[in-house]
Formats: structure tokens, sequence, C-alpha cells
């Protein structure tokens, strides 16, 4: 490939995306554990609420690290399905 060329290693692509999935998977399995409110007196209903935005700020990550994932691992099939036709057009045209 001459220099300033890109390349993207399709298992390196498919290994960045499966860590993002998994990550995802393992956030989103914590989920379950979410603790519930203590009693902490007048601070209960404050407790409560900051417990809420947590768990809600858990999940939209879940949901973005998953959909990171999954724009990766399209990015990928992408590109090689280019690197593909790309290659076959080149050899069909006498090049190497």
């Amino acid at each position: 490939m001459p220099d300033g060329g890109y390349h993207a290693d399709p298992g390196v692509l498919d290994g960045i995306a499966s860590t993002l999935r998994n990550a995802a998977d393992k956030l989103d399995g914590l989920g379950n554990s979410v603790p519930d409110t203590p009693d902490a007196g007048d601070a209960s209903a404050a407790l409560a609420a900051i417990l809420a935005k947590l768990t809600d700020s858990a999940g939209q990550l879940v949901i973005g690290t998953q959909a990171a994932g999954d724009t990766v691992a399209e990015g990928g099939r992408a590109y090689a399905e280019t690197e593909d036709q790309a290659h076959e057009t080149v050899t069909a045209s006498g090049g190497e």
C-alpha cells in the first residue's frame, strides 16, 4: 500500500466491535443489581432520584456502546466489501 494510504485490518475491527458489545452486555447485566433506595430519613427521596439518574445514565451508556459496536462492525463489513470490489476492478483491468 502506498504511503499515506489507509488500511483497516478486518480482524482488528471485529475485535473492537466485540469489545464494545461485550462491555455493553456486562454493563447491562449490572442493571439487575441496582440496590434498593437506602433508608436515609429525609434524604431518601433525594437518594432515590440520584440512583434513578445514575441508572438511566448507565442505560444510555449501554445503548450507546452497543450502537458503537454495531457501527464499527458495519463499517468493517463495508470496508472489506469495498476493498474486494476495488481489487476485482483493478485485476479485471490488468492491474495487480
